[in-house]
């Protein structure tokens, strides 16, 4: 009853209107490599001072939801994630692309962005406050055990080789030390520059891996390489209904896996589309295809970073806490209308909590009726030519990586990770699991140095959680999992190689 009240609430001229263009927002943001979700909250928010609580944390959610997802379009046509959400996106949304998918690629994503989203919107209106309470019992000894078991899951991001996949990752862990320490202040690893002493800024460290070693290879090859197949014409989203049932296999682990990562805070879509990319990987008949164009790795990651959200938002709002850079915009939000999210919002503020339920709702639908109708306008980046086409992305790079911190420093990292990119890619080592190992190892190093702090030195103590030992279970697990299965690939190459 209180959730149709919300709908009607919603249901005003100018609040419908500040979620479409919210949305469309949004996504232009998202589909910009560098402009992200948080890049559009921080720039829309002061408008949100004169408008009504409702409309304006709305306008902010809408904001949220499209930019999150509008990072596939650039990751599926430009082989570049417009956001690091939407990272894994662009393993097999790229190769189906330079194929003639296009457009198969782009309906696949938004349909399922759109069932990632509304089933984290589900949840979050009926069964939010009572995994909040879940949530809250997670100290330093089950954040230090849930990151470790994130962690192992990037061998399922190597490319059939587990040593250049944690190799790969290990570097993304050096490069997380850089810059001053979370809990002790000290300066490390700079080489006396001052620059470095907040360490690699995640946005020009991604654009650069992913996009400027892309820029590289195809300058290597020549301008003309960047031209793809001709997009066949797509008829509605472009995926049958036979196929939208099976990739449910892969949709809902990814949806729980998604939600799950949102809810924990200092996590968020960054990681949540690579780990649900990872394990239905692992669970895959036809592991082999992933990366190579197939439809499930787009499920999959695309799924994931849109159930995010609706994880992000449940800690906010029972708990007050911001799951990651954009949900702080919407706190920031709420702060300007002078409410304060929290267990008691729920019964101070029903009627504006159901409203923003069903404005995430409507936001969903948006986001997806309005990347239909560009579906065409998005495949036709494909007739551009090469020579046109590569010099808006480097403007685009270079625009996305000094936005970060307004940092001209900021550029030459940019430059210096596209290099890295390339020469990883040029030996063979996976990308992703260096971007995972940076985004999750100072997370990891913090966690364990409360959990020792707290146990005076002893990681016995640290297994007393039962959460915490669950976790140490499954790491275990993947572990032996990942090497058998690699043992496995091996015995087969020697037996192909022999024949």
């Amino acid at each position: 009853m209180q959730l149709i009240q919300g709908f009607m609430a919603v249901f005003h001229p100018v609040t419908l209107s500040l979620i479409i263009g919210g949305v469309v927002a949004g996504i232009v943001f998202g589909a910009i490599p560098g402009l992200s979700a948080f890049t559009a909250l921080a720039l829309f928010l002061p408008i949100t001072f004169g408008m009504e609580p409702v409309n304006g944390i709305a306008f902010l959610i809408s904001i949220y939801v499209g930019g999150l997802s509008g990072g596939l379009i650039s990751a599926i046509l430009l082989g570049i994630p417009g956001t690091p959400s939407s990272i894994a996106t662009c393993f097999d949304g790229y190769p189906m692309a330079q194929r003639g998918e296009a457009g198969k690629a782009l309906g696949t994503a938004i349909v399922f962005s759109f069932v990632g989203g509304i089933f984290s919107a589900l949840i979050l209106t009926y069964l939010g406050p009572v995994i909040a309470g879940v949530a809250l019992k997670f100290g330093p000894y089950e954040y230090f055990a849930v990151i470790l078991f994130a962690l192992t899951t990037v061998s399922g991001l190597s490319a059939g080789n587990i040593n250049k996949g944690l190799l790969s990752c290990l570097l993304g862990i050096a490069f997380s030390f850089v810059g001053i320490d979370r809990l002790s202040s000290y300066t490390r690893y700079t080489g006396g520059i001052s620059s470095l002493a907040a360490g690699f800024n995640l946005v020009p460290l991604l654009i650069g891996t992913f996009a400027v070693s892309q820029i590289i290879e195809t300058a290597a090859k020549g301008p003309s390489s960047i031209q793809r197949a001709p997009s066949a014409r797509v008829k509605g989203f472009g995926l049958s209904l036979k196929e939208f049932v099976y990739q449910l296999r892969n949709a809902i682990p990814a949806a729980f896996i998604g939600l799950s990562v949102g809810i924990l805070p200092g996590i968020g879509g960054n990681a949540s589309n690579l780990l649900a990319y990872a394990f239905c990987k692992k669970r895959s008949k036809y592991p082999e295809k992933f990366g190579t164009g197939v439809m499930d790795g787009i499920v999959a990651s695309e799924t994931a970073n849109n159930a995010t959200i609706g994880g992000a938002l449940i800690v906010l709002l029972t708990l007050g806490i911001p799951g990651d850079n954009a949900t702080s915009m919407v706190l920031a939000g709420f702060q300007i209308h002078s409410i304060t999210p929290g267990p008691l919002l729920f019964k101070t503020s029903a009627d504006l909590v159901y409203a923003l339920f069903a404005a995430f709702i409507i936001a969903n639908i948006v986001m997806m009726v309005s990347e239909l109708l560009g579906l065409p306008l998005f495949a036709k980046v494909l007739s551009i030519p090469g020579s046109y086409l590569l010099p808006v992305v480097i403007a685009c790079c270079f625009v996305g990586s000094f936005s970060a911190n307004n940092r001209v420093f900021d550029i030459l990292v940019m430059v210096i990770f596209g290099l890295v990119g390339y020469v990883l890619k040029r030996w063979e080592y996976p990308l992703a699991p260096m971007v995972v190992g940076f985004i999750l190892a100072p997370l990891l190093e913090e966690n364990v140095r409360r959990s020792l702090m707290r146990t005076e030195g002893s990681f016995l103590p640290i297994l007393t959680s039962p959460i915490a030992l669950v976790f140490f279970i499954l790491t275990a697990v993947m572990v032996v999992l990942s090497v058998r299965s690699e043992i496995k690939d091996r015995k087969k190459q020697r037996e192909t190689s022999t024949v």
